[in-house]
């Protein structure tokens, strides 16, 4: 209370005098037979002078005065954001906290690490745009969606008579791609009917109600820009495979296998994301990182045999 009155004191007294000048200006305005039959014959009203009001004016510029020298509550200083640790300093806590070998015959360990309270705090800090995560797949789903290279994609391909992409149409091509991904994973991993495995997709939630949504009806303009955006998605697809791949062989060639594959945890753990969610043979991954089953290692296989 005593704050309130050295505060807003002089806020108070400054109104206070408003609101009896207004009264004494409703009263002057009055009608005369108005103002005769409410009052007493005996009472006379005061006009406002010139200096009535001077007086006034100068209470308020007193008021204000008071204010501004009026002692005010300091601040309480923000505290200082943490930094986010470096990779070097991770590296060392990560492996005092689990040592040993970080790529097992499994993915055991990588997937402990990655769960940890360490690493968290680590994701937590250096996204913290995508700071609404619990653990490790909940950060994942939100960062694994490249939004802006969706949107190129169908930007450059959804013509009229199509509509402009929305965020719907960003969601399902994103559902897309983990099914793709995973699917030429399952390729690597052995035989798989790849035609009745898409078929699946595209008659299955999500894709089926877009693809009525979009592309439902007999104008033939619309099936061709379907043709088209599939055959791109799925090039598409291939290159963001290779760009991981390429990404995670150079941190095993320039690190080792064990400090290398940990360094993928801290500094590309959406590409890990995808690795730990496709592949299920270790030995099959090292294969993948190795390019055995890129097309360019393809083609030079197949030279090779033709010498």
């Amino acid at each position: 209370m005593v704050y309130f009155r050295s505060r807003y004191q002089c806020l108070f007294n400054l109104l206070t005098v408003c609101v009896l000048l207004g009264c004494a200006v409703v009263c002057g305005c009055s009608e005369p037979e108005n103002r005769n039959a409410l009052a007493p014959t005996e009472t006379t009203t005061q006009p406002i002078t010139r200096e009535t009001v001077a007086e006034v004016l100068s209470d308020v510029e007193k008021n204000i005065l008071a204010m501004k020298s009026a002692p005010q509550f300091d601040a309480v200083p923000m505290a200082p954001m943490q930094r986010a640790p470096s990779i070097a300093e991770m590296m060392a806590q990560l492996r005092l906290e689990f040592p040993g070998n970080v790529l097992d015959d499994d993915f055991t360990r990588i997937r402990e690490i990655i769960n940890s309270e360490t690493y968290l705090d680590f994701l937590k800090r250096t996204y913290p745009q995508e700071n609404q995560f619990q653990n490790f797949d909940e950060f994942w789903a939100l960062a694994s969606v490249d939004e802006e290279r969706y949107l190129e994609l169908l930007n450059e391909h959804f013509k009229p008579p199509l509509p402009e992409p929305t965020p719907e149409d960003v969601a399902v091509l994103h559902y897309m791609t983990l099914y793709q991904r995973n699917l030429n994973v399952r390729m690597y991993h052995g035989l798989i009917e790849t035609n009745e495995a898409m078929i699946d997709m595209m008659m299955n939630e999500p894709v089926h109600s877009w693809l009525e949504q979009h592309f439902v009806d007999a104008n033939p303009i619309t099936f061709l820009i379907l043709i088209k955006l599939l055959v791109y998605h799925s090039i598409l697809v291939e290159d963001l495979q290779e760009e991981d791949r390429e990404k995670i062989h150079a941190f095993l060639v320039e690190h080792g296998t064990q400090k290398g594959f940990l360094r993928v945890a801290l500094q590309e753990p959406v590409s890990l994301g995808y690795v730990l969610k496709d592949f299920t043979d270790v030995q099959v991954f090292r294969r993948w990182v190795n390019g055995e089953f890129s097309e360019v290692a393809w083609w030079r296989n197949n030279e090779d045999n033709e010498k």
